[in-house]
């Protein structure tokens, strides 16, 4: 035990080297699928680079931390930080949105129906029609905005209210009204009335003027094109207060972006029953009936395969499905022995060991791991719950313990959300529910009752992207993007720190059915990604327990259904 504490001493002093191997990585730089010619690469801070050839491809050399700048004019950047296993990357480049702002060109981001309708309370430029949340400021077109606390609510009529606040609004026949240039002179339109999504096309003077929240008017001619000839006269869209608010449900307080938002889930939104595209090598291996047959499917495939750890991996996943085979243990060492110095396939094995229980082999492989990547926090986060898994308490304790220490000496990445949170959230789990073997005094001794579920989730490869989609026991649900396009902010955190986890508490007190669908995205190479997904039920209490689930995300832009989790109060058990 001494020995190993002197070694994770020594490792320290080299968390603080720069590494300094170089890699030769390649790609192709595409734009809407299609390949992108001299599109730029070129490492940040130099002013030396190259393009791209005719096909788009490209060849750099770069160390392990060095960031790579993929430009092309009009196009946005992307930048990549290099890490000790890259080798490929694949970039895809998207056009940067332009707005006119009369004479001004600015870059904007275009809102989305979900984030105008969470600025809609506190931005008067946004409206509600029954097409949708209109935002005057990126409409297209001019629009007038009325706030309804300048209305006259003594007024008798709805018309007699609006004249004089809205622009170009006159009366017609009777309580009527007619907007500028709705018809003609000689035959003068009025226009229709739409009040929180129903169509009037007669003045509504049945409202009440004190419930009036906000008015636009859209012109005769815009009008038309989006309501139809009835509109020719132009409209007038009042929403009456409190209508389109999103609050926190059950209660007046505001909209909790963080939390789950009004967004209805359906089962055709999830789906895991769609025709894969497998390797060959899978369905070769689908297709042996007996042992022998898929031991010799293995062999065949792996004169052609063999260079790729995730052939392996796929196929001890597949063997540990299908067979009893005794040659599973030969295929593991042939990972173990072709592979040793790649992290990634590393970490995918120990999963697979972690799903099948065999813990102290996957605490071996974490050991490899923390040796080939000390900067990594991942590396400390691994080993240090491994330990604990492998009930080496105090052990456990000394890796979190190394890790604050070694973050106090690292000045590149401030300490915030992400793996620190996930440290934190165990290092307290570790000295609640283990405070004896600790030997923990009274005093001391901290409460780890947080409460509910906690989901933890890892992958093995860092360019892995996805979505996340929680779904909650009233079909309610929200999306955690990791992306570059949604989270360019958090992933380079991660890079710069070197983890690749996230976790996520679910309040226990929502009881019924949790579901949580996935759509992998890619991972900018090849192969696919692993994703490890452990679910703690009563987490931080003395009946906490877990459950550990391997997937394989290979699979692109496709919805599939990930896990359910049933929720229970915990004074109802």
């Amino acid at each position: 035990m001494k020995s190993f504490f002197v070694f994770l001493i020594l490792v320290s002093t080299i968390t603080l080297q720069a590494q300094n191997n170089s890699n030769e990585i390649k790609g192709i730089v595409t734009s809407y699928g299609a390949p992108l010619p001299n599109a730029n690469i070129s490492l940040k801070g130099s002013s030396s680079g190259i393009q791209t050839d005719s096909n788009g491809k490209y060849s750099i050399i770069a160390s392990p931390r060095d960031i790579l700048v993929f430009s092309y004019m009009g196009m946005k950047t992307v930048e990549i930080i290099v890490e000790d296993v890259t080798k490929i990357l694949n970039i895809e480049l998207l056009p940067v949105v332009q707005e006119l702002d009369e004479v001004t060109v600015e870059q904007k981001k275009l809102k989305g129906q979900e984030s105008m309708a969470i600025e809609y309370a506190t931005k008067k430029s946004i409206i509600r029609t029954a097409y949708g949340f209109i935002d005057a400021e990126n409409a297209g077109y001019q629009m007038n905005f009325v706030d309804g606390a300048s209305i006259n609510t003594s007024a008798v009529y709805l018309a007699d209210a609006l004249i004089g606040v809205l622009p170009g609004l006159r009366r017609g026949e009777g309580n009527t009204v007619l907007l500028r240039g709705g018809g003609s002179l000689e035959n003068p339109r009025p226009p229709i009335f739409e009040i929180d999504g129903v169509i009037f096309t007669e003045t509504p003077d049945f409202l009440d003027l004190s419930s009036i929240d906000r008015i636009a008017i859209i012109p005769g001619l815009k009008g038309s094109i989006k309501y139809g000839n009835i509109a020719s006269g132009g409209v007038i869209i009042i929403n009456t207060k409190g209508r389109f608010l999103k609050r926190e449900e059950g209660s007046d307080k505001p909209y909790d972006q963080a939390k789950l938002r009004n967004n209805k889930y359906n089962e055709s939104m999830a789906t895991s029953s769609l025709k894969r595209s497998d390797p060959i090598y899978i369905t070769k291996m689908d297709e042996a009936l007996s042992n022998n047959k898929l031991t010799e499917v293995f062999l065949e495939q792996e004169k052609i395969y063999g260079s790729s750890p995730y052939f392996y991996l796929t196929a001890l996943k597949h063997f540990n499905e299908k067979s009893t085979n005794d040659f599973i243990g030969q295929i593991e060492t042939k990972l173990l022995q072709k592979f040793e110095d790649n992290p990634n396939a590393l970490k995918g094995l120990a999963y697979l060991y972690e799903n099948q229980n065999r813990v102290g082999e996957a605490l071996s492989l974490y050991k490899k791991i923390f040796v080939l990547r000390p900067r990594y926090t991942q590396s400390y986060r691994d080993l240090g719950n491994m330990y604990v898994v492998n009930k080496q308490y105090q052990k456990g304790l000394g890796i979190y313990a190394r890790y604050k220490s070694f973050r106090k000496l690292d000045t590149i990445a401030p300490i915030e959300d992400g793996i620190d949170a996930v440290m934190d959230t165990e290092t307290t789990n570790l000295m609640a529910l283990h405070a004896d073997q600790l030997s923990i005094s009274n005093e001391d001794r901290i409460d780890g009752d947080i409460g509910g579920i906690r989901i933890l989730f890892e992958w093995n490869n860092s360019e892995a992207e996805f979505d996340l989609q929680f779904v909650n026991p009233q079909a309610r649900y929200f999306t955690w993007s990791h992306s570059l396009e949604n989270e360019s902010e958090r992933i380079y955190d991660e890079k710069i720190k070197g983890y690749s986890c996230k976790q996520f508490l679910i309040d226990e007190t929502q009881e019924g059915v949790w579901k949580v669908n996935l759509k992998y995205l890619g991972n900018k190479g090849f192969d696919p990604t692993y994703l490890k997904t452990t679910v703690y039920y009563d987490y931080g209490r003395p009946s906490q327990k877990e459950t550990i689930q391997i997937t394989e995300m290979s699979e692109k832009n496709i919805n599939r259904a990930l896990l359910s989790i049933v929720a229970r109060n915990k004074f109802g058990k």
